[in-house]
């Protein structure tokens, strides 16, 4: 039987240089089942954190000083979810989100506050523990503040606190 050599040109990068800025690598992100979402310039870790609900910042839209606020590069594979209406417990203010969800498993991985495709807002905000680095792996911050939600899901089912849908009081 006759051998059979490939003519093909094989590259690969373990020689290459690294690149002078980490900002300029793109890096690949992943949903907690493993589909992929995300493509960002420069690392997720690095990006402003959010104080309200700890969702990691993406300026999709230049500042005012372009050259100090400069938009960040990303492609986001996301479904967009229904628009929703937050109430904050400090606050009585309503925070319109416009979600975007993993097109296999439908978790919320990000969001925006105005309507539109991903990056028709100022900021794009990436969930806390949404997402990962390295397909499989569940990060470290995934299951983070799970106790609180917790807890303030059983002061909701206090009896008290439940309605019927025409309105009237089911508990005391």
């Amino acid at each position: 039987m006759p051998k059979v050599f490939s003519r093909a040109v094989v590259s690969s990068s373990d020689h290459a240089k690294p690149v002078a800025s980490a900002r300029a690598v793109l890096r690949s992100y992943y949903c907690l089942c493993g589909d992929f979402v995300l493509v960002l310039q420069g690392r997720l870790e690095r990006l402003p954190v959010r104080r309200r609900d700890g969702a990691r910042i993406i300026r999709s839209r230049p500042g005012a000083d372009p050259d100090k606020q400069p938009a960040r590069k990303f492609k986001l594979n996301a479904d967009m979810g229904e628009r929703v209406l937050i109430r904050r417990k400090d606050t009585d203010r309503l925070e319109p989100r416009q979600p975007f969800t993993c097109s296999r498993c439908h978790l919320t991985v990000a969001y925006q506050t105005a309507a539109g495709p991903a990056g028709e807002a100022p900021f794009l905000y990436i969930v806390r523990g949404a997402l990962t680095e390295i397909q499989g792996l569940v990060p470290d911050d995934a299951f983070e503040g799970e106790d609180d939600v917790a807890d303030d899901a059983e002061e909701a089912r206090d009896p008290a606190d439940v309605r019927d849908a025409a309105g009237s009081s089911t508990g005391a």
